[in-house]
């Protein structure tokens, strides 16, 4: 049975935000709670065969729309097929540049005047595969001081101003809506430090104090802001990697999973679950932080 407030003073009630308390909330099974239908969800990288794919198709499950942002138009379209035929909800690729503020604002767009709004943003992009404007994937991994100057900028303006510029394009139709919800995809190497990947963990270290900072400024306007850690993720980049042990990059690998007390690395379906879970009713109240996904990496 719901709670009561009547009694409350109306400037108490006022006070502690109590005629925002879901309190309807206990009527509904867990099950429902998790439903995404109708929401409008925009998440970046979707493409490929990755975090933001699963990503995709989870929150496709649960029957939202789906826009699939990705540099590559090719890359969004393997998904927006995949989904298409297992789901039956709105879905569309949409070609953007997260480093660049005009792409970020014309994608965004495109998206609101399609669909009206925008209710669920997954700032997905990045992480080991960050590709510059060249189509080139960088070299991340080494020395800080040996990094190149072109590869520095680009893992900087994946990583860290990417989920800056989309979350400033989709925030106004958020905060003119009174709702929605974000969630930022960090990494464990944004709170320990990982070898050889110093810019990555400087970025990752930013989307978590970004998450952190956000949440208290739009919090109270009924938008919630949260992250997700993903640790060490089994992907056919990663199984390249450990096919070559002398591949650049397996030392980063192997360090990070020296730090993983579950014993096991994990699918990026199961950090996706995650995602799922904070862009619905059953994670209202997750806000500001960042939850580690990583099997204790970061613990």
């Amino acid at each position: 049975m719901p709670l009561d407030i009547s009694a409350v003073p109306d400037e108490v009630v006022a006070h502690y935000a109590l005629d925002r308390l879901p309190l309807d909330r206990s009527s509904s099974t867990t099950g429902d709670l998790l439903r995404l239908d109708g929401k409008r969800a925009l998440i970046t990288g979707g493409g490929g065969q990755g975090l933001g794919a699963a990503a995709c198709a989870r929150l496709a499950e649960q029957g939202a729309d789906v826009a699939v942002l990705d540099i590559s138009n090719d890359a969004a379209a393997i998904t927006v097929d995949a989904i298409s035929d297992r789901y039956e909800v709105r879905i569309t690729a949409v070609e953007v540049d997260i480093g660049d503020a005009e792409s970020v604002e014309n994608g965004v767009r495109s998206v609101v005047d399609e669909w009206g709004g925008i209710d669920i943003l997954v700032n997905n992009a990045g992480g080991s595969g960050s590709i510059g404007l060249d189509g080139r994937t960088v070299t991340q991994h080494g020395p800080f001081a040996e990094m190149r100057i072109e590869d520095l900028q680009t893992v900087l303006r994946v990583n860290l101003l990417g989920p800056l510029l989309m979350t400033r394009a989709v925030l106004p139709h958020m905060l003119a809506a009174g709702s929605g919800r974000i969630v930022n995809v960090a990494s464990e190497a944004g709170k320990v430090a990982v070898n050889d990947l110093t810019v990555y963990n400087a970025c990752k270290a930013g989307v978590i104090g970004f998450t952190r900072s956000l949440a208290a400024e739009v919090g109270a306007a009924g938008v919630t802001v949260a992250g997700v850690c993903p640790g060490i993720m089994v992907s056919e980049r990663t199984i390249q990697t450990l096919a070559n042990p002398s591949q650049r990059g397996f030392a980063s690998l192997d360090a990070g999973y020296s730090r993983v007390t579950i014993g096991r690395c994990s699918l990026a379906d199961e950090v996706a679950s995650v995602i799922a879970f904070l862009a619905s009713e059953a994670g209202s109240y997750i806000h500001g932080t960042s939850i580690s996904v990583g099997g204790g990496m970061a613990d």
